[in-house]
């Protein structure tokens, strides 16, 4: 099957700079199956499309107009992507010259929707209900292919088929955070596995726009907790666990009275969101 590497890029001329030559080198090995390199422009406003145009001519360039947000690049990437499978990498995201390698063969099992690579800090994703609501559990580095609950949304390869199928990524968590962990899940819910690979290794340098120098931590932290309740509340599919977060919730108001802004900004989100139009 062809493959389709798809770069989402917000000001990242000095990390397109940086990763870039590492990716193109990457498709040289033919054992990766690597057809194409796509970077959607996601409304930047330093020199990130004059750079790629003009050092980069092979690079299939995609703009949006204006800045959506991640989800909505990822999503224009894979439409605008004409391999069977697509990676998708963060700006700040280097892979191995195999990378795929070991990835590719996953994708004979018709069930498997998305392959995660090893940036050799975390393992397999997992997820549990604690107090109410859905939480990251801290996993270890493995050596074996394991099942993950997400598949990391800056450095894994999906089947495009089923990644339509699904919808996408859900622009409900624009601008960032909680996107990929929210398609896992849906994924898992329609029958689909996401695996974790620890021989398909990347380099994350964790330099992303994402980034006090760009938002304001106090935006950053807002984000990424209505984000999370966001998360949440779609998995709210049991009257036990809709019982569980009530209280939950309510305990977390009550020794945080701040995250009352954060419930209004959710429900704020989940009225309007789907107005916006890309």
């Amino acid at each position: 099957m062809d493959v389709s590497i798809v770069i989402v890029c917000w000001n990242g001329r000095d990390l397109l700079k940086k990763n870039l030559p590492t990716v193109i080198k990457s498709s040289h090995n033919s054992k990766n199956q690597i057809r194409e390199i796509l970077v959607i422009d996601d409304g930047s406003t330093d020199d990130s499309v004059v750079f790629l145009k003009e050092n980069y001519p092979q690079i299939k360039l995609v703009e949006h107009k204006k800045n959506f947000g991640y989800a909505a690049g990822c999503n224009t990437g894979v439409k605008e992507a004409i391999g069977d499978l697509v990676v998708i990498l963060n700006l700040d995201v280097a892979p191995s010259a195999d990378f795929l390698e070991h990835a590719l063969p996953h994708f004979e099992d018709k069930k498997v929707f998305a392959v995660s690579f090893n940036e050799g800090k975390f393992g397999p994703g997992k997820l549990e209900w604690q107090d109410g609501f859905l939480q990251i559990i801290p996993t270890q580095v493995v050596n074996q292919t394991s099942l993950t609950d997400w598949p990391n949304g800056g450095s894994s390869i999906f089947k495009k088929e089923i990644w339509q199928k699904l919808g996408g990524m859900d622009n409900l968590f624009l601008p960032f955070y909680f996107e990929d962990m929210d398609l896992g899940i849906r994924a898992r819910k329609g029958g689909y596995q996401c695996l974790w690979e620890p021989k398909s290794e990347v380099i994350h340098h964790h330099e992303a726009s994402i980034n006090p120098q760009n938002f304001s931590q106090e935006y950053i932290d807002s984000i990424k907790q209505r984000n999370h309740l966001l998360l949440t509340w779609k998995n709210l599919d049991s009257k036990k666990i809709l019982i569980r977060h009530f209280f939950g919730l309510l305990k977390r108001i009550l020794k945080h009275p701040r995250y009352l802004k954060v419930v209004f900004e959710a429900v704020d989100r989940v009225f309007f969101y789907k107005k916006e139009r890309f």
